[in-house]
């Protein structure tokens, strides 16, 4: 009520001074510029990011450094957190409970769990073993409440390995899974599949994965020692990792050799053949750190001395963007972190990059991101030791409550009453002059 009171005297002060004399009028017209100016600079000093908080947001790992995250709404996640019992894994299904999966103080923790991966169901899986998957049931799929594992045995008859990564993707029968391997020293690529309905349920998985078969190894993996992989589109995927090769320049050393990024577009539909490399990009430097699955069936590959996006062709295409770990909101934006000290987050959108400023610089490592609904989460420890999480409610850019939405909206609005107040005084004018 006070804002209208307020908009309805401005409006009234200024049709006064626009009935004026013409000086009156110019000095009104003066004014209007000067708060075009005023306005433009306030809202370009207020273009921090908002939304940006220091906080756990109430989990219950707080004061746990986090080693990896997958969250599946702001208040429910599984994680692997360091305790003083060591590495163990839990999963909170709301901000009020906590399930213990694998806990150090018995003896067996989590330190060989290499990945977090949420399907598309609800449910997370993780290896803990070799040629061993578990499936975290979410409570939501199953009818106890109750939470339940199911363990998968993986065909061992061409080998045992450790599975460092794992893909999925869905299409006409069901899912199919792609896992990174590594088997004895070499690391390598399989497609695990196909999954049929209903392996949301511990009841039914087991029916629904035993149709499904675990393919060859990948041949001809070029030396590449990969580390992750995503889903692309259809019978294609996405991995990454580094290759690494003997220096040959003056004055280089055998002992320490040229590792090199990979990125590459796999080929793979759910059967007994083995994948295959499509189309492998090399980088100059630096590494791939994550694999970001874009809901247009596109992957973001952020790295810590460039990036690649891969279209759902697999054609890829290249950007300056450096980051020391990476996440993608429900909007398909990338928001890339970089390391202690940074005064910026770049953002890229439907190919468009930008830089947003922090009102601070950041204080602490990143070593585990995650996006919930609204919110980015940002976990690490700074120089000190402290563990910190910083988080970013992606819905705050542009809205009332920053500082920037409350200064656009005011600016807005007393735009518009300006300019309704000017026509109508030359409106009223122009119906005074036709009277005469």
């Amino acid at each position: 009520m006070c804002s209208i009171r307020l908009f309805l005297f401005m409006a009234k002060g200024w049709r006064g001074y626009l009935e004026e004399e013409s000086e009156f009028q110019w000095i009104a017209m003066a004014g209007f510029l000067v708060f075009i100016l005023l306005g433009a600079v306030a809202i370009q000093g207020t273009s921090n990011l908002p939304g940006v908080e220091v906080g756990s947001n109430n989990a219950t790992h707080e004061g746990a450094r986090v080693l990896d995250i997958t969250y599946t709404s702001d208040n429910s996640f599984t994680a692997t957190i360091v305790t003083s019992d060591g590495v163990e894994l839990y999963q909170q299904p709301d901000s009020n409970s906590a399930i213990e999966i694998i806990s150090a103080s018995n003896g067996v923790g989590a330190d060989n769990i290499q990945f977090l991966t949420t399907l598309e169901n609800g449910n997370t899986v993780i290896s803990p073993s070799k040629n061993t998957l578990q499936v975290i049931h979410s409570l939501e799929n199953e009818a106890s409440q109750e939470p339940l594992i199911s363990t998968i045995e993986v065909d061992d008859s061409t080998g045992n390995f450790s599975i460092i990564d794992l893909a999925e993707t869905s299409h006409a029968d069901g899912t199919s899974w792609m896992m990174v391997t590594k088997e004895g020293t070499e690391s390598t690529l399989r497609g695990l599949g196909v999954i049929g309905d209903g392996a949301s349920s511990a009841n039914s998985i087991g029916n629904s994965m035993s149709a499904s078969s675990l393919s060859p190894a990948m041949p001809n993996s070029a030396d590449v020692v990969w580390q992750n992989v995503a889903a692309l589109k259809g019978d294609l995927w996405v991995a990454s990792g580094y290759m690494s090769y003997a220096a040959t320049g003056q004055g280089s050393s055998p002992a320490s050799p040229n590792i090199v990024p990979v990125v590459a577009v796999i080929k793979w539909s759910a059967g007994t053949v083995a994948p295959t490399v499509e189309t492998m990009h090399t980088g100059e430097g630096g590494a791939f750190h994550t694999l970001l699955e874009l809901s247009d069936s596109t992957v973001f590959a952020a790295g810590t001395d460039g990036s690649t996006h891969i279209d759902a062709t697999g054609k890829m295409n290249h950007y300056e963007a450096i980051s020391v770990t990476a996440v993608a909101d429900d909007l398909d934006r990338v928001w890339l972190f970089g390391n202690v000290g940074s005064e910026t987050i770049h953002r890229i959108s439907n190919g468009e990059s930008e830089m947003l400023s922090l009102s601070r610089p950041l204080t602490f490592q990143a070593e585990a991101s995650g996006f919930g609904t609204h919110l980015i989460f940002l976990h690490g420890v700074d120089d000190s030791g402290d563990v910190k999480t910083m988080t970013i409610d992606t819905t705050a850019a542009g809205s009332i409550e920053s500082g920037r939405g409350f200064l656009n909206f005011m600016f807005m609005a007393v735009f518009t009453t300006t300019m309704l107040v000017m026509a109508w005084t030359v409106s009223n004018r122009f119906r005074t002059f036709q009277r005469r």
